[in-house]
């Protein structure tokens, strides 16, 4: 198991799974799909799916790389994927993703149960009552919370204790 994987890598994995189930997935979308496939992970394996930090915004965890690469889109289905940058050279290349079968099986799981909330809705999710982002975010009335870094063992807690859910995913 090779982990933790980037974060573009993954969100064009969800893309191109969107895209063979025909279903039209949005920024926001793609985000808190991100987030709770990375909360569910943590929660099954003990480490993390993604090496980048969630951050806590208004609209709930975000991932700031795939933010910046897909904000031109506002609420528009995405139909670009996400890209890296060779530090040698500077140009731009496809984030591509090599899972294994599990891992694979995996996301396409989070997807299939996911991928067909609507994003406000998965929005509320993220945001209930003593879970991770809301923590993150009512902190900041009280201190200075440096990135707004949500801690992954905060994610992978408020996920074990029922978070996030309508009714429970098979993985």
């Amino acid at each position: 198991m090779v982990v933790p994987y980037d974060a573009r890598e993954v969100a064009n994995f969800f893309l191109d799974y969107a895209d063979s189930r025909e279903v039209p997935l949005t920024h926001l979308g793609l985000q808190k799909i991100l987030y709770f496939a990375h909360a569910w992970y943590l929660a099954k394996y003990n480490v993390p799916l993604i090496g980048h930090k969630f951050e806590a915004w208004e609209y709930g965890p975000v991932i700031r790389v795939v933010f910046d690469q897909l904000k031109f889109l506002n609420r528009r289905k995405i139909d670009v994927r996400l890209k890296k940058i060779d530090p040698f050279t500077g140009a731009p290349f496809d984030a591509k993703y090599d899972f294994n079968d599990n891992t694979k099986v995996f996301l396409k799981n989070i997807f299939d149960y996911y991928g067909r909330i609507d994003p406000r809705a998965l929005v509320d999710l993220t945001h209930e009552a003593g879970g991770a982002w809301e923590k993150v975010w009512k902190s900041t009335s009280q201190r200075s919370v440096v990135g707004m870094y949500i801690p992954d063992e905060a994610i992978k807690l408020w996920i074990l204790r029922d978070g996030g859910r309508e009714g429970m995913i098979r993985h």
